[in-house]
């Protein structure tokens, strides 16, 4: 019994040591862990919301920004007579990026609703704790046409130029912009070489034309 006892805590002191030893390699201070840093959430938002070309007033934009800690920080705004909505920058103050193993990102949506449909404005994970300058760029000025459908699309990313960024929008961007696939209702195409006149239905590899 006392060999099995001694193979027990040496067991639960190997355990210990392989736990520790991470941490004072690192010089990580342990009561830091609850120390609470800076989150972004997200960059300033100005859009403006059309209709057939034409301003929509008076229509609820929602913004929902949620960290890892799965808490919702909701926002809502009306457009103005000219179609146009903002949102200010949101951060929040958090203990999460201080613990070990901690993959920081948020997800962002915007949203509106339209004839009793849910239409993205913006769909993206963001990846980290600091702001991101082309999600930043991207979101300072937002052309929204509510008949345009839903796309896929890639942006630059200056931190890894083999991994570009991703969101989903009904917006269009004339910069950095390329369309890797649109949506109609349940079906899903393919935008080839980011033209929108070169569609293949993602399922049958059939040539379609919207």
């Amino acid at each position: 019994m006392n060999k099995r006892l001694r193979l027990r805590r040496r067991f639960m002191l190997l355990v210990l040591l392989a736990i520790a030893y991470p941490i004072l390699s690192h010089g990580v201070d342990m009561l830091g862990w609850f120390k609470k840093k800076e989150v972004f959430l997200g960059s300033e938002v100005n859009g403006v919301i059309t209709k057939n070309g034409t301003p929509v007033a008076n229509l609820e934009v929602t913004r929902s920004l949620m960290y890892i800690d799965e808490k919702d920080h909701i926002d809502m705004v009306i457009t103005d007579s000219a179609g146009h909505f903002h949102f200010p920058r949101k951060t929040i103050k958090s203990s999460i990026p201080n613990r070990l193993f901690s993959e920081d990102r948020v997800s962002q949506q915007i949203t509106v609703v339209q004839d009793g449909e849910l239409l993205p404005i913006w769909f993206a994970n963001h990846i980290g704790i600091e702001e991101v300058a082309e999600f930043s760029k991207k979101l300072l000025f937002m052309n929204c046409e509510l008949a345009n459908k839903r796309v896929t699309f890639q942006f630059e990313n200056t931190n890894n130029e083999h991994l570009d960024h991703m969101a989903s929008s009904i917006c269009r961007w004339e910069e950095d912009y390329t369309p890797v696939l649109i949506y109609d209702g349940d079906k899903e195409y393919i935008v080839e070489d980011g033209d929108f006149n070169k569609l293949t239905d993602r399922f049958s590899g059939k040539e379609v034309k919207l």
